[in-house]
């Protein structure tokens, strides 16, 4: 199972999340109709490669988001949790639609 980890530490927008998660995952050697290099910040086209890559291919991932405060997240304080919380539902939708791939939340304090 291969695993991808994302820190919130690491990023200022949802837009650095997104790129972060393209270039993890390879997306960016993917040539096709969207700009693979950022999803093209939207979330279906980011359901879409997860979904083509992993999910159809029957390739286990395991994804872990480090230091995402959910809660701050899911009240959309602001632009950017808001788009950052959408982000973290595709993920989540993901491994409900396909179980052999999995999410894990770590929060260091």
């Amino acid at each position: 199972m291969k695993e991808f980890v994302f820190d919130k530490k690491e990023y200022l927008s949802y837009k650095d999340f997104y790129k972060d998660i393209a270039i993890k995952m390879d997306s960016i050697k993917i040539e096709d109709y969207f700009d693979a290099s950022t999803f093209e910040y939207n979330a279906n086209i980011l359901w879409e490669f997860l979904c083509c890559e992993f999910g159809y291919a029957k390739k286990a991932i395991k994804i872990i988001l480090k230091n995402f405060d959910i809660q701050n997240l899911n009240s959309g304080k602001n632009y950017d949790d808001y788009c950052t919380n959408i982000v973290i539902e595709i993920l989540q939708d993901f491994v409900t639609e396909f179980p052999n791939s999995k999410l894990e939340f770590i929060n260091e304090n």
